[in-house]
């Protein structure tokens, strides 16, 4: 069966993993009917590294997705990490005749955006924020009111050209192209953030295998994103490192006797090991462990905290952390966070609001950003500026609309 308007499709490709949704339009619902997942294959660090082998195991998920939903799979939604991810404030201000029309937000709107672009960066998102009528009045829609001034402030996010290329040329190796292309984080975020934590301040902390994509919201919006070029396969190399094992035997140790905070060791135990030197029989112990795993989980708070800190961000968060991600699911992590950032926290969870999926995947965090991409569509289509100026690309196929719906 062909893949119509009444069916979408996402691919979470990460470090260690690929998962695939479809799902299938009811009304305002979605609901699922397919998925696929297995292990990820050239990506480091969140980055793609080989086309190749990431190919077969995007093609093998979605084999996987196509088997249970019977299904044809032609464009997807796709997420995103990029080490040289940037985002910042874009100002547009246009004058008005009379009342401001959809034609004057569109204005305002490619005028908050006109910057000039390195060669090797792209635009991933624009998000629209709060528009002020003459100088004073702030309203999330303008159209049809009096006004001499409109202006807008929009939140701009880029990232390599390389990454979105890379993303792109795998995905048609595997006979798909892409809709639509999210932030990791936001994307994870539409599946696990209320609006009234948007609302409040709020920081989403998605620890991955590679690579910790953060995204901050505040006054329903987002305001800032950021990337800790290290993850969970950092405190993993670190145990590796220190008692001289395989990188799997490190993640056995990590995630059947791991912990992130050495106090919370009530009972020490001796836990045996391999080596990789010898086959000797050996013993560590738990609360040690427990130590070196607590220093990798302060080298990527500590990063992730003096960025928020740069950004004078960390006072704005009344709702506090929100953490998901495989990283985030080891013992004590949430302890550990709330006493190094001095802030609320605690693990994400699936929001369920108009979405039907079998109760497995609401209950894995794995499929957290699978779903926030079905979910999202708050984007402002950055194509449809670039189609107007005679530049027809992939990403010119999401949407004839530019600046969506008001």
């Amino acid at each position: 069966m062909a893949a119509g308007n009444d069916f979408i499709a996402s691919i979470d490709i990460g470090t260690d993993k690929i998962v695939v949704l479809v799902a299938e339009r009811e009304d305002d619902r979605l609901r699922v009917i397919g998925q696929g997942m297995c292990p990820s294959a050239g990506v480091k660090r969140g980055v793609v590294d080989a086309i190749e082998p990431l190919s077969r195991a995007i093609s093998k998920a979605v084999q996987q997705a196509h088997k249970s939903s019977a299904v044809d799979l032609a464009t997807v939604r796709v997420n995103l990490s990029d080490s040289h991810l940037s985002c910042f404030e874009g100002y547009g201000k246009v004058p008005i005749i009379d009342v401001v029309t959809n034609l004057d937000v569109n204005k305002v709107l490619e005028s908050a955006q006109a910057y000039t672009m390195p060669t090797n960066k792209e635009k991933l998102h624009v998000f629209k924020k709060k528009f002020t009528i003459n100088g004073s009045v702030k309203v999330d829609n303008p159209v049809e009111m009096d006004a001499d001034v409109l202006e807008s402030n929009v939140h701009i996010v880029t990232v390599s050209s390389s990454s979105m290329r890379n993303i792109e040329y795998t995905l048609k190796q595997c006979d798909l192209s892409v809709e639509l292309l999210v932030l990791d984080s936001i994307a994870s975020s539409e599946a696990m953030l209320s609006q009234e934590e948007k609302d409040n301040g709020v920081c989403l902390i998605d620890i991955g295998a590679g690579i910790t994509n953060f995204s901050v919201f505040h006054h329903g919006g987002i305001i800032h994103s950021g990337i800790v070029a290290i993850g969970g396969n950092h405190v993993t190399e670190e145990i590796a490192f220190a008692y001289g094992t395989s990188f799997n035997e490190a993640q056995r140790l990590k995630e059947v006797y791991g912990c992130v905070k050495a106090t919370l060791i009530s009972d020490d135990e001796f836990v045996e090991f391999a080596q990789t030197s010898n086959r000797d029989s050996h013993q560590l112990s738990s609360h040690t462990l427990a130590e070196i795993i607590e220093e990798a989980y302060l080298d990527i708070f500590s990063l992730l905290k003096n960025n928020l800190q740069h950004q004078g961000l960390d006072k704005n968060l009344k709702s506090g952390l929100v953490l998901c991600g495989g990283g985030s699911r080891i013992s004590g992590c949430e302890e550990f966070v709330r006493g190094f950032m001095s802030k609320r926290v605690k693990l994400g969870s699936i929001k369920r609001h108009n979405f039907t999926a079998p109760e497995s995947i609401f209950d894995d965090y794995r499929y957290a950003s699978v779903i926030g991409l079905l979910m999202y569509k708050e984007d402002v289509p950055q194509e449809g500026l670039v189609k107007a100026k005679g530049r027809a690309g992939t990403f010119g196929k999401i949407k004839d609309k530019i600046f969506g719906e008001f």
